[in-house]
């Protein structure tokens, strides 16, 4: 049997259905192509066209599952190069430009895949359209809405810089880095948390009401049951599968780690779709300082065996690939130094999907090689061939690599403290803290 989701090559199948034109009602067709971007995700490729009145349009929609967190990509525009970065926008993503008060809702442009300029080219010409029309029937409104394009025309020359925000709370919207695997100066991306109302508009919290009455029909007994083991126990609870939405099971087990601290494991299995998936927490609170914690490679045998326990504030840094792990990426892990070399090199497989296979333009040939070349280094120290140095940032201070020399010290490991700056404070939600002075206002 032929695969549903495919490579993108141009041998791929093309479905096609006829369909009724929304704008004649006369017949016409609908294409659909199942693919893969590169290095991405799987996507739904459409199109629809009517011979009868030419109307055309098309979208893009991811053929994977949520992600398990909402994503808000945030890029500051400084030069009309920065316009051609590549955006894919999810039916449920927004785009925002603070600067103009410009907000392209969820139900605008919705599954497109399109250039910065694409997206606020196409929102100028939507605007426009008609507007001989308005001009007749309410010139005030036309005017404002004049006055508003050229506003958009001018952040289409760039004359001054602009934020461009994309949010989308399933977490499969995407905004190209042409410098990956390094940094982009100019992109930040932030994994959230989904809200109760992003849980409603994706059907979330209707899954979850749904799971909760079949396991109430199927089950009256206690949700929550402890495993005694011999070294302590494990909390296991049901939860929501984030691939499929059904009942999943959730184990929970407090762990000791030698010369640091207690952490939370966490595993989710779901028994209907397979889908696995683990998290690290910090069982502690935050630490008064941040922590820096230099491993400099001396025998690849032992430290590709150490513990890491990198936690969701912290970021990874190999200088000599010049590659960096931003905060948020891969969650909190906690597992060997080959183990987490290996998670990385999934995650820059993936981050970068425009400069690889039939996605690529000339432009990216460079960056498209600089990321195989960080790759095959990745590669090469879990293949034992090179030596280099890991650092690990964390402001909360909850990380952690294994000090093999325990109790004393290592030489080849070095800890060292700072104190958290503002933004770092901001991050962590720590500005937002009032712990003391409360006073009864009613008093």
């Amino acid at each position: 049997m032929d695969p549903i989701v495919v490579d993108l090559t141009p041998e791929n199948p093309v479905f096609e259905m006829p369909s009724a034109c929304m704008s004649c009602f006369s017949e016409g067709m609908t294409r659909l192509m199942l693919t893969k971007i590169p290095y991405f995700k799987e996507i739904i490729i459409s199109s629809f066209s009517c011979e009868h009145c030419h109307n055309f349009n098309s979208s893009v929609q991811p053929a994977s599952s949520l992600a398990e967190k909402g994503v808000k990509y945030t890029l500051t525009v400084t030069n009309i190069k920065e316009l051609n970065r590549q955006v894919i926008k999810s039916e449920f993503a927004t785009i925002t430009v603070p600067e103009i008060d410009l907000e392209i809702p969820r139900e605008a442009q919705k599954g497109s895949s399109s250039t910065v300029e694409g997206f606020l080219t196409k929102t100028r010409d939507g605007l426009l359209d008609k507007q001989p029309e308005r001009k007749e029937i309410c010139p005030e409104l036309a005017e404002q809405i004049d006055k508003f394009c050229s506003r958009l025309d001018d952040l289409l020359l760039v004359e001054k810089q602009f934020t461009f925000i994309l949010e989308d709370p399933t977490g499969n919207s995407f905004i190209e880095n042409p410098n990956a695997p390094k940094p982009d100066p100019h992109l930040k991306m932030e994994h959230y948390i989904r809200s109760k109302d992003d849980e409603d508009v994706l059907g979330i919290t209707e899954m979850k009401e749904n799971a909760q009455e079949e396991n109430e029909e199927e089950n009256e007994e206690e949700k929550s049951q402890v495993v005694q083991n011999e070294e302590s126990e494990v909390i296991t609870f049901e939860a929501m599968c984030n691939a499929c939405g059904k009942e999943a099971v959730c184990n929970m087990k407090e762990v000791q780690i030698p010369f640091f601290k207690k952490i939370l494991l966490m595993a989710n299995v779901c028994d209907h779709c397979g889908y696995r998936d683990s998290e690290v927490k910090s069982a502690g609170g935050i630490s008064e300082k941040g922590q820096r914690i230099t491993l400099k490679m001396t025998d690849s045998d032992m430290d590709l065996d150490r513990d890491i326990l990198k936690s969701e504030t912290a970021t990874v840094n190999i200088p000599e690939l010049e590659v960096e792990l931003t905060c948020g990426s891969l969650g909190g892990r906690f597992t060997t130094i080959e183990g987490l070399l290996h998670q990385i090199k999934d995650q820059l497989e993936s981050i970068n999907p425009f400069s690889f296979g039939d996605s690529k333009t000339p432009s990216d040939k460079k960056s498209g090689g600089a990321m195989s070349s960080v790759i095959q280094g990745i590669q090469d120290i879990i293949d034992h061939k090179i030596l280099v140095e890991l650092i690990v940032k964390d402001p909360a201070g909850n990380s952690y690599i294994q000090n093999v020399y325990a109790p004393d010290e290592d030489p080849n490991l070095t800890v060292e403290e700072f104190e958290r700056t503002a933004e770092d404070n901001d991050d962590l939600g720590i500005s937002d803290m009032k712990t003391e002075g409360y006073e009864d206002d009613t008093s």
